[in-house]
């Protein structure tokens, strides 16, 4: 049996769903962002709910509707760019887990379209699983998407509204995509000397501060690119939930 999204349901139908033996997925993408010139504000929005239609599509999952509001606080300072405070955001992410949870559900995966929510939701699977003995999954799109950009894209270094971002969104909507103003810029740090032989060997906060916006060669996007690292991702993707199904946790006393 494959997935349903649960805001497809019939109440009757979401209690014949929900269950000890469920898995719930949350995918979380940014609605209200920016991305650039050229890019939507809600790209991360979209590239999410592709992830989030082709898990369901092949894997036996409950999918709830693709949150729009996350913690981006790197884009406070852009007009329209929506950012919820870290504990904030894990506080409300829980509440939703805790939805399900009150039913016997013990299974969630988070589809995280984000680069900045990585940290408080790890921070929420761990709390997650202290307190409440339950397992949630986060998705890593870094790592996901780290052997295929290295393969097709062309661009030094990028990050946001890049090369690879606007690629993915060239073809999933192309439509809504201004490549007239894709253009070659960088963020420059706040403190830039954390590199050591092409690695980071620290993190310091920092805002978005390049002129348009983006960081990396959005000039180098192609469809073609976009398809290639777009339908890698999904395949590893699938594969974790695949195994993440069928996965049975172990109870805190066996463990």
């Amino acid at each position: 049996m494959k997935g349903v999204f649960i805001k497809d349901l019939t109440y009757p139908e979401c209690c014949e769903r929900i269950n000890e033996n469920s898995v719930i997925v949350l995918p979380i993408g940014g609605g209200s962002k920016e991305h650039g010139s050229h890019l939507p504000m809600g790209t991360d929005w979209y590239v999410t709910e592709y992830f989030a239609q082709e898990v369901t599509k092949e894997c036996d999952v409950n999918t709830l509707p693709t949150l729009p509001y996350a913690y981006f606080p790197a884009f406070v300072e852009w007009k329209g760019s929506v950012s919820v405070e870290a504990e904030h955001f894990i506080n409300y992410v829980q509440d939703i887990l805790l939805s399900f949870v009150r039913f016997g559900v013990k299974k969630f995966m988070i589809i995280d379209g984000g680069i900045s929510t990585h940290i408080p939701l790890s921070i929420l699977s761990q709390t997650m699983n202290n307190k409440y003995h339950v397992t949630v999954a986060v998705t890593d799109l870094t790592g996901l998407a780290y052997d295929i950009e290295s393969k097709v894209c062309q661009q030094e270094k990028g990050g946001h509204a890049d090369e690879s971002e606007t690629s993915t969104m060239l073809y999933l909507h192309k439509e809504l995509v201004k490549m007239e103003y894709t253009t070659e810029e960088y963020r420059t740090p706040l403190f830039p000397n954390i590199f050591q032989n092409g690695r980071a060997v620290a993190f310091v906060g920092g805002g978005m501060n390049s002129p348009q916006g983006s960081n990396g060669n959005s000039t180098l996007a192609t469809e073609e690119k976009g398809k290639a690292i777009l339908e890698d991702m999904k395949k590893k993707m699938v594969l974790f939930t695949e195994e993440f199904v069928r996965w049975v946790p172990q109870s805190k006393k066996d463990q």
